[in-house]
């Protein structure tokens, strides 16, 4: 279990320099495919904007329209923001800034407008939160709860889904546990919670489990995609759709596959992208805005990038734009959100 757990984790986090160099050594460099992006905000979507949580122990935020070698417009960096092995993030209806840190485990939330080396105005961290190994949180407007799903531990020791009262602080107990062998959690990584509050959860060994609004306990999944026709290998980051379509980032892969509403079992994708031209390489982050467009979070080191996708896209799509270059900040970007 211990190689297990130390395989998924360095994989998706590389949270120490040993592990850092184990993962970027097995990556090849990612090619432009001949595009140029031109680095300017798309005026349509100059009030929205893109998060990206980084492996340096950083929060890079850009105009969701932005494109090319763009400074981020915030920037969380610095011993005084706490940010330590970041990878889930997700934003309020306030703005505020919500970060899943792995090791040690924490919750870390920022005030809207947040920049430099900043004290987050709220941390969930010690031992009654249950935190362990944690990677992904998503938020549930409708209840005003903090999900986040830990990799490691729980009942099984496979790992947990854990909830909180949205105004938590300090070392806090949970108000549910999704755990134990009903679950058919193993090492999640990434979850979502869509807008009826059910809980979309990627599990580390190639599958999606989903959880009605409110489970806790030792519940069975209400449905699971998974099998050889889905394509999810090693999948990372999910999140949902207005319309309820299922979108996931696979690192095995260097792909992202969206799932129709209500798919369960080994079902295709309806929409599949991957090949050469998308740029993608080693992809753990994905979003998707009002219009539909695909947003996702590859690559290490100078090959860091955000890559856009137009809605509908599928196969060896090219992306539309991309942020990417020295002064982006990007750096191994873990997980993304649009809001």
């Amino acid at each position: 279990m211990q190689g297990q757990q130390l395989r998924r984790y360095t994989l998706t986090l590389c949270v120490s320099s040993a592990l850092l160099a184990g993962c970027a050594a097995g990556q090849p460099p990612v090619g432009s495919s001949g595009a140029t992006y031109e680095g300017r905000a798309i005026a349509a979507h100059a009030e929205r904007r893109l998060y990206v949580t980084n492996a340096n122990d950083r929060v890079t935020v850009y105009a969701l329209g932005a494109a090319g070698d763009v400074r981020p417009i915030q920037d969380i960096y610095g011993s005084n923001t706490a940010l330590s092995h970041p990878h889930g993030v997700a934003v309020d209806g306030s703005g505020r800034i919500y970060v899943v840190n792995a090791v040690p485990p924490s919750v870390t939330v920022y005030a809207a407008g947040a920049t430099g080396n900043v004290k987050p105005v709220e941390t969930i961290a010690g031992p009654q939160t249950q935190l362990h190994l944690p990677t992904g949180i998503a938020l549930d407007s409708q209840n005003g709860e903090i999900y986040v799903s830990n990799s490691s531990g729980g009942r099984s020791r496979k790992g947990s889904v854990t909830f909180y009262a949205s105004s938590s602080n300090g070392d806090v107990s949970p108000r549910g546990v999704i755990q134990g062998s009903k679950t058919r959690l193993d090492h999640p990584n990434c979850l979502a919670v869509d807008a009826s509050g059910n809980v979309a959860v990627t599990n580390y060994y190639g599958y999606v489990t989903f959880y009605g609004a409110g489970s806790s306990g030792n519940v069975a999944p209400l449905r699971t995609v998974e099998g050889a026709l889905t394509e999810l290998k090693d999948p990372t980051q999910v999140t949902v759709d207005v319309a309820l379509n299922t979108y996931v980032a696979n690192a095995g892969s260097s792909r992202l596959t969206v799932y129709a509403p209500g798919s369960d079992g080994n079902v295709a994708p309806i929409q599949d992208i991957h090949g050469p031209r998308t740029s993608l390489s080693l992809t753990l982050g994905i979003a998707v805005d009002t219009a539909g467009n695909i947003y996702a979070a590859s690559g290490v080191g100078n090959a860091s990038r955000i890559t856009v996708y137009a809605a509908g896209s599928s196969g060896d799509a090219h992306p539309i734009r991309a942020i990417e270059g020295n002064d982006t900040g990007l750096e191994f970007p873990q997980d993304i959100a649009v809001h």
